[in-house]
Order: structure tokens, then C-alpha cells, then sequence
């Protein structure tokens, strides 16, 4: 009998046992504490569970040689060996908030942007879905980019007052191919249903003629379902001909990125 465990962020821990359940069965719940689950099972360990920031064998309860010591807030400490790739948060400090962001989507893209070291540059063009009121706009600006933000509700003063934003006051459905056209960086964070939001996105993307070299998406976790269509989330973004990553970041609550590049 083998031990795996996983570490996620709270509130996530009911949404992580129902995606093991459904994609990984043979790996059965074992002990957990907030933010910490284990799951016992034999053969080969499980791959990219999706809503763990981390994850691996677990050698046993206590400090014990060939591996790391987790310690828990609630739980002990255990010793583990670690199969993620090494995450940047892991090794080196976490992203802070600026107290003059609009809003916590400032910390989620810089988050995305550090890990996976995404190359947006000074004049790419980017497109925001669900802008308001306008932190992750806040942080491609001050990083040099033209920026979009699709949103009805209001933005932030200090966002619309910058000479490379434009505001696209309307829902998304209803944006235009002229719109959406010349866009290098499409971001999702709205709180609507994952397939709702990839049906419309979808949509755009058949109507431009150059796609996006990159998707942001942040996929909306309302529900412990709704983990478990992660995996056809992912498999539709690739059949745009995209390569796909879905990692959860320090800063989400109910939801986790799914980044796509060409």
C-alpha cells in the first residue's frame, strides 16, 4: 500500500476529493486536515491532480529521512517526497498585492506571468473578459501592454484614465470579430459557468483570423461538480490548437488557471 498526498487552498478540499474520485478511483481517501489530503492505493501514482498546488508520495507521519517535512497548521508533520515540478512559490517569496490594485486579478495574472515565466511584452495586445474593475488590467499596463477590458460595469478611475486602455462597456457575447481582432493575450476571470465562458470563447476565435498566441482562463470552481470537467475543459481548449496547462495559484479561492499557448 502507497501513500499520495496533495496540498491545496482552502475551501478547495471537497472539489479535490471529487476530481481523485472521478479521474484517479483506485486511489482511495485516506487522512486529511485543511488544506492537506492523503489518499492510499497501489501502482502508479497519480499525474497533475489539477486542484493540488502541490503533490507526491507520502514516506510517513513525522520527520523521517529521504524526503521533506510538511508541518501543518492542523495535521503534524509529514515527510514527503514532492513530484510537482517546482512551483516559483515554493523556493521563493509569493507574489504581494499593491495597495493601490484595484482589485486581488492583479495578484492572479502576476502569479501566472512568474510561473510560467510567460513571455508578455512591452506593446503585446491583450483582451480582458470580465475587466471590472481592473487589477489584472492595472498589472499588463503598468507591464507596457495595450489593453482591452470587455466588462459593462464600471472600471477603475486610474485604469481608464491610461492612454493604452480601452473600455468595451458590453458583455463579451456581444463583441464584434473588429473587436477581438490583433489580440496576442486573451484573459478570462469571470464568474460564470467553464463552459459557458469556453462556448463564447470558442466562438471569437473561429470568427478572427489570428488566433491568440495565449489564453489566460480562469475557470470559476462554484461547485465540487464542476471539478471534476476539468479534464474536457482542457481537452476543448486543445482541439483550438493550443497547448494547455491547468495549475491552481496561490491567491485562488473556488477556481484554478487553465493557461493555454500556440
Amino acid at each position: 500500500m502507497s501513500f499520495f498526498f496533495c496540498l491545496t487552498n482552502p475551501g478547495l478540499e471537497a472539489s479535490l476529493k471529487l476530481e481523485m474520485s472521478k479521474r484517479f478511483p483506485h486511489w482511495k481517501l485516506s487522512f486529511s486536515a485543511p488544506g492537506f489530503i492523503t489518499f492510499k492505493g497501489e501502482g502508479k501514482f497519480p499525474d497533475r491532480p489539477y486542484l493540488a498546488r502541490y503533490w507526491g508520495e507520502v514516506l510517513g507521519k513525522g520527520v523521517l529521512e529521504g524526503g521533506e517535512v510538511l508541518r501543518l497548521e492542523k495535521g503534524g508533520e509529514w515527510t514527503v517526497k514532492i513530484h510537482t515540478p517546482r512551483p516559483f512559490w515554493f523556493d521563493a517569496p509569493e507574489a504581494v498585492l499593491p495597495e493601490e490594485s484595484p482589485s486581488r486579478a492583479w495578484l492572479k495574472i502576476e502569479e501566472a506571468i512568474r510561473l510560467f515565466d510567460l513571455s508578455v511584452m512591452t506593446g503585446d495586445v491583450a483582451m480582458e473578459v470580465g475587466a471590472s474593475p481592473g487589477g489584472a488590467v492595472m498589472n499588463l499596463l503598468d507591464r507596457g501592454l495595450i489593453v482591452k477590458g470587455v466588462d459593462p460595469a464600471l472600471m477603475d478611475p486610474r485604469v481608464l484614465k491610461h492612454p493604452n486602455f480601452t473600455h468595451l462597456k458590453k458583455p463579451f457575447q456581444e463583441l464584434t470579430p473588429e473587436e477581438t481582432s490583433g489580440v496576442d493575450w486573451w484573459l478570462s476571470d469571470l464568474n460564470l459557468a467553464p463552459g459557458s465562458v469556453l462556448s463564447h470563447l470558442g466562438r471569437i476565435l473561429r470568427s478572427v483570423d489570428t488566433k491568440p498566441r495565449g489564453l489566460i482562463l480562469t475557470l470559476k470552481l462554484a461547485k465540487p461538480e464542476v471539478a471534476a470537467e476539468i479534464a474536457q475543459h482542457e481537452s476543448r481548449v486543445q482541439e483550438w490548437g493550443y497547448r494547455t496547462c491547468v495549475r491552481l495559484l496561490p491567491s485562488h479561492h473556488k477556481e484554478v488557471l487553465l493557461l493555454a499557448i500556440k
